[in-house]
């Protein structure tokens, strides 16, 4: 099994080789990288990313691929926005729940308490966001 150190230099490779090397595209690429890592790892399910990233689509796709996880563009609701998900491709659990988060009628709070469960956060976490208790 190759460790992370393999991972990431073939992110960087790949990265450099597409001409993405500005310091917030290499910033933001890590930050993925760190997600895609725990979700790879199975620390939690799944991990997410917005459209504020930098070239989001390109880079979350060129590192999605080396990790092997399933990468899913998801619509913010109400808003222009967007989100990169990722999960692991055996995990059919998990891609089904991602496919919730785009059905229409779902309150604030259970949309939230999906996109928490799916990223890894615990029941009371969860619940404190929800209820407007956030640390």
């Amino acid at each position: 099994m190759a460790d992370c150190t393999q991972y990431y230099r073939k992110v960087i490779d790949a990265l450099i080789a597409r001409g993405i090397d500005h310091p917030s595209e290499t910033f933001w690429a890590g930050v993925f990288v760190g997600i895609c890592e725990q979700v790879m790892m199975k620390v939690k399910p799944a991990g997410m990313i917005g459209s504020e990233m930098p070239r989001c689509e390109e880079i979350t796709q060129i590192v999605a691929d080396i990790y092997n996880l399933h990468r899913v563009r998801l619509e913010k609701p109400g808003d222009e926005r967007f989100e990169i998900w990722v999960c692991r491709r055996d995990d059919i659990a998990t891609m089904e729940e991602l496919e919730k988060l785009q059905e229409p009628g779902m309150s604030w709070g259970e949309y939230h308490r999906l996109r928490g469960k799916l990223c890894g956060y615990s029941d009371e976490l969860i619940r404190a966001y929800t209820e407007g208790t956030w640390p």
